[in-house]
């Protein structure tokens, strides 16, 4: 049985071991790390307020096809996941990073940015394989991949977990000298 439990502000990264060409391929030129989301923990939901019913569900703050979204944990069950938690000193700072993620979240230009994939993250990507500098300069603005909307709700928190002149990755949060690896296995209810 595993004693491990998702705390608020965890953030999770997705392993990519697919056998498919295309995941191959994506796994050659990106790295095994494929999507990054955070856990909010359980948030209570009032079912009856006359009744004074609730109900606690685990939710994620993530950006994907939509943009930047709050959902249910439970989309990414069955997923294999590293898990990485802020270090301690740092830890003060997750009230207001889950804050931001919310009000993140129903900003309504809070979308994917499909751009960025072609401007700034392919070009990066290659200039990594071919050991070229950066050939753009990376300007955050309210469209979101998932790796620079959890990188986002901690930098209005003032807790620099990556840097942010440069678009950020879902392996980039693995290397972050503020996070620590606290897990990895596949992501199940047992966790919660």
């Amino acid at each position: 049985m595993n004693d491990f439990k998702l705390e608020p502000g965890d953030i999770l990264v997705t392993v990519n071991h697919r056998k498919d060409p295309f995941s191959r391929v994506k796994r050659w030129v990106a790295g095994p790390f494929e999507h990054v989301f955070m856990s909010l923990g359980k948030v209570r939901v009032i079912t009856s307020p006359e009744q004074h019913q609730t109900l606690r569900f685990p939710l994620l703050f993530e950006s994907n096809g939509r943009g930047a979204v709050i959902q249910a944990l439970s989309n990414r069950y069955g997923q294999e996941v590293v898990i990485l938690r802020l270090r301690e000193e740092y830890r003060q700072g997750i009230p207001k990073v889950l804050k931001e993620a919310v009000k993140l979240a129903s900003d309504k230009r809070g979308r994917y940015d499909y751009w960025c994939i072609v401007s700034f993250i392919i070009p990066r990507l290659l200039a990594q394989k071919l050991h070229l500098p950066l050939p753009s300069k990376y300007a955050r603005d309210p469209f979101m991949v998932c790796s620079e909307a959890v990188m986002e709700v901690f930098l209005r928190a003032r807790v620099e977990v990556l840097p942010s002149s440069i678009v950020p990755l879902p392996g980039d949060f693995v290397d972050s000298p503020l996070l620590w690896f606290t897990w990895t296995g596949v992501l199940s209810e047992e966790l919660v």
